[in-house]
């Protein structure tokens, strides 16, 4: 079925007497299409990539054409296709793409191609919208508004302090904002701005451009390229304007939604132009209505998640990944496990593809040591940053001394402190004291988090929630609640500092939309101390911050993952990159440790060579590919018997508590190729078994 999505040929439908089959992708997890007639009403508008419906099984089901054929090898007579979608639809390339992705990490592409396509087109439309006028000229209408019709004037306030809007993020931050947005331009106190073809007609020449522009376009162009900077996004504009310059696609990446929407703001303010933006917070109604305008090449700029990297660009010609070291790029959720760095390679083979980062992961640094990328590393030590380490090993409680010192002074000095903590709840784990094991979730075997007000164990991957105080594994009552969480930093610092504003910022007290709008409460000093989860440790500088703290690091530094140390570098790193200038301490009970130490040096070159070592002498990435495959105990030895076949290592069966008998092993190999073919081998004779080809 994969060598039909790859290799079809269009097939003329515009036929009277012969026979049209369409061969349809299901939602189901299986590797194979199944084959339906077109009545002849419905053979015009049919073509490959379009959502059709069909009767399968005695139910009505939607699925995506996949191939046209003039014959089946179906032996019995076919059901006819119901009806066609007049939604959403794959080119045949994006439709090809996405059959390639899916095979590459081994998922049914009948099951990944359905979950990709949005499933319906928004009938509103949704317009870019800015300030006709500069702000002298607007602030007594504003003043005005303010008094007769404050909706409007709020409208007006939120596209002042952020610059050009789509009319799809004012209404994610204000709700429904139509009827202002019309009284506005009736007014002529908005406009609905140029399309992206209209200013990048109009768009600054090549020569108005700095010739000695750090980034250097016309050498790199066509290149890989690995910006390595702490300021990035001022240099993704240059970038941005020169492509502008053509007439091919955009696409730009950041790994979280909330990260998403403020580079789409910032990009939108600084370009001027009609930028698109596709995640999974936005209605599915809106995405696809991004999707169809990039598949008419009416929209051909985009800024997204991961999940973009499957919009049917036609001709994309600059792939822009910020923060590519981060977690969040892997497909944890669902099939197929795909990880949007090297799917954002597969997409670029054709164009510029820049992967930007202020700490990069140790697989594309490695590269770029090896020449296959381009290193651009300009120098970022002009701020003004003092680092100190607290050994909690001399310490009481949540809060050292010095931190609670540091808090105190940048309170009196209108500073604002970003305090991180690596888990929500209330404290980082609950532990049975009888087996040692931690409490997880019956359902699906992650570590459940204890919060206080709601008097509960919840699991932060499915959301059940659970009142009994007992052992998931042994059945105890006696436990023990060890480290710190969000929500009970929280309480703390209000304890200590009861006078100040304070914020928590997690998936527990904001949904990811209103993220950039609690980073801007704090910037605007409306916020004294804000406290969250490493979420907070991305994006821009905050100039208002004069302290960061780091608090449970340790967690990260002892989770059973040979990445624990690239990533507690990269979070503390981050963490501290979010200030212009000021002081940041980190708490931790091992002050000597390696990741720590180059973390408060910022000394990325100290922290690489430390770890690339350990990589080499364990053979782990990126001297070796790797596969995660998840069974059931039982199937442990046919498994271990497959592996013998091929030049692979298997290390397991590590059991999974709470998962009812399951069991995972590493499969370690030399070349992608190898371990990608002892797991299907694999997957042929344990049909049930769950595989994570690159798992993060």
């Amino acid at each position: 079925m994969i060598e039909q999505l790859s290799s079809y040929q269009r097939i003329p439908i515009r036929w009277i007497e012969k026979t049209l089959i369409a061969r349809v992708l299901l939602p189901l997890p299986i590797h194979k299409s199944f084959d339906f007639l077109v009545p002849q009403k419905l053979s015009d508008d049919m073509a490959v990539g379009k959502r059709v419906s069909v009767r399968f099984r005695d139910k009505k089901q939607w699925g995506i054409v996949a191939a046209l054929a003039e014959k089946s090898n179906h032996p019995g007579p076919l059901e006819e296709i119901v009806d066609i979608s007049r939604g959403p639809a794959f080119s045949s390339e994006a439709l090809a793409f996405c059959s390639r992705i899916a095979e590459q990490y081994l998922g049914p592409v009948s099951l990944v191609a359905n979950r990709i396509l949005p499933t319906q087109i928004s009938k509103r439309e949704e317009r870019f919208l800015s300030i006709p006028h500069d702000i002298e000229r607007m602030l007594p209408s504003l003043e005005t508004l303010s008094k007769r019709a404050p909706r409007q004037a709020d409208l007006l306030r939120y596209i002042l302090a952020h610059g050009s809007c789509q009319e799809t993020e004012l209404r994610q931050q204000l709700g429904s904002i139509h009827g202002a947005v019309n009284r506005l331009l009736e007014k002529g106190l908005l406009r609905k701005s140029s399309t992206l073809h209209e200013v990048a007609s109009n768009s600054r020449t090549e020569e108005t451009l700095d010739n000695a522009s750090l980034l250097k376009y016309k050498q790199l162009h066509g290149k890989r390229v690995l910006f390595f900077s702490a300021s990035r996004w001022p240099d993704y504009v240059r970038w941005i304007e020169r492509e502008l310059l053509t007439s091919r696609d955009i696409l730009i990446l950041a790994p979280e939604m909330f990260l998403a929407q403020q580079l789409h703001s910032y990009l939108q303010e600084h370009l001027g132009i009609e930028i698109g933006l596709f995640h999974s917070g936005i209605a599915d109604g809106q995405r696809g209505r991004v999707w169809e305008r990039v598949r008419s090449r009416e929209l051909r700029f985009v800024v997204g998640t991961r999940s973009a990297l499957f919009l049917p660009f036609a001709n994309l010609g600059l792939i822009i990944v910020d923060e590519e070291q981060d977690a969040s790029y892997k497909q944890q959720e669902m099939l197929p496990h795909y990880h949007a760095r090297l799917v954002a390679v597969e997409k670029g083979k054709n164009s510029q593809t820049i992967f930007g980062s202020s700490s990069p992961s140790l697989e594309t640094f490695h590269a770029a040591t090896r020449g296959q990328f381009e290193l651009i590393r300009p120098n970022n030590s002009d701020r003004q940053i003092n680092v100190r380490i607290v050994d909690m090993n001399k310490e009481h409680g949540v809060l050292s001394n010095p931190l609670a010192q540091a808090i105190e002074q940048a309170i009196s000095l209108d500073k604002g402190s970003l305090l991180g903590v690596n888990r929500r709840g209330y404290f980082q784990a609950v532990l049975c004291k009888k087996c040692g094991h931690p409490l997880r979730c019956k359902h699906c075997g992650v570590a459940l988090t204890y919060h206080v007000k709601r008097a509960q164990f919840v699991c932060h991957s499915c959301g059940r929630s659970f009142e009994s105080m007992v052992c998931s594994d042994c059945g105890s009552r006696a436990l023990r609640f060890v480290g710190v969480g969000s929500e009970r930093l929280e309480n703390e610092v209000r304890n200590l500092f009861p006078q100040a504003s304070i914020s928590r910022f997690d998936r527990d007290t904001l949904p990811p939309r209103q993220y950039a709008e609690a980073i801007q409460e704090i910037a605007s000093g409306k916020i004294d101390i804000l406290v969250g989860t490493p979420v907070i440790a991305k994006g821009p500088v905050i100039p208002s911050l004069g302290l960061v703290g780091a608090i449970g690091v340790d967690r990260l530094l002892a989770f059973p993952d040979f990445r624990a140390a690239e990533r507690t570098y990269q979070y503390l790193s981050n963490l501290i990159g979010r200030m212009e200038s000021g002081t940041a301490i980190i708490q931790t009970h091992y002050p000597d440790h390696y990741a720590v130490v180059a973390a408060a040096r910022r000394d990325y070159d100290y922290f690489y060579e430390s770890e690339i070592a350990d990589r080499e002498s364990l053979f782990y990435p990126p001297f070796s590919h790797l596969a995660r495959v998840i069974l059931h105990t039982t199937a442990s030895e046919a498994l271990i018997e497959v592996m013998h076949s091929f030049e692979v290592e298997a290390l397991g069966p590590a059991l999974f508590p709470g998962r009812g008998g399951k069991a995972h092993f590493l499969i370690k190999g030399k070349e992608a190729t190898t371990v990608r073919s002892a797991c299907l081998a694999a997957r042929k004779a344990i049909p049930s078994l769950e595989i994570d080809l690159d798992p993060a």
